[in-house]
């Protein structure tokens, strides 16, 4: 995620700052915490395995956010 992020900051006219495009109207912001809290529970015991709507929502995320690295496997190709 930090990767993709990276790669499609866009920088604004008006004070020069990087914003990071939305993933179907949701911040990448918003992401990135979901993924972090789950990775946190997961790490501290609280949980020992995602719940079946956890899991489908990291396999939507990991499904667009994946897309950069293929993108990046073909240029060094």
């Amino acid at each position: 995620m930090l990767h993709w992020a990276e790669d499609n900051k866009i920088r604004t006219k008006r004070n020069g700052d990087y914003e990071i495009p939305q993933r179907n109207g949701v911040d990448w912001k918003s992401d990135f915490k979901f993924v972090t809290k789950l990775d946190s529970m997961l790490a501290d015991g609280l949980d020992d395995k995602l719940k079946k709507k956890e899991m489908k929502m990291c396999n939507e995320l990991y499904k667009f956010y994946s897309q950069i690295y293929i993108k990046d496997i073909l240029r060094k190709k």
